[in-house]
């Protein structure tokens, strides 16, 4: 499963577990649309949009059927996020890049030396 995937996974669990409780809730359709229209990037906003928007009702519905919300599910969203922007820095870190044996330096430019453990 790629990361956008799994970031989907997250709100759509919590869109699965409240939709009954939420009458015309649109959570999972415009969660699908920024994924597909922003990546990774997009979901990310469109979930931090929520937080702040007018989701106070949205929450509570949802607290008081013991159900889980956005907020209490953000650790999870963005360790998932973090992880694919981890990766891409990652990536793009090492090119240009020498690597001369595990456990010695890595230099490149602009960057100074990293030790390797």
């Amino acid at each position: 499963m790629d990361r956008g995937a799994a970031m989907l996974a997250v709100v759509l669990d919590i869109y699965e577990g409240g939709k009954a409780l939420i009458q015309g809730w649109k959570l999972k359709e415009h969660a699908e649309s920024a994924l597909a229209t922003g990546g990774i990037e997009g979901l990310r906003q469109y979930y931090e949009a929520c937080l702040t928007g007018s989701g106070h009702r949205v929450k509570t519905t949802l607290e008081r059927d013991r159900r889980k919300t956005l907020e209490s599910e953000r650790e999870r969203f963005i360790s998932i996020y973090l992880g694919a922007v981890a990766r891409s820095l990652m990536t793009r870190s090492v090119r240009g890049f020498a690597l001369l044996n595990a456990g010695t330096l890595l230099t490149g430019p602009n960057t100074g030396a990293w030790l390797l453990l």
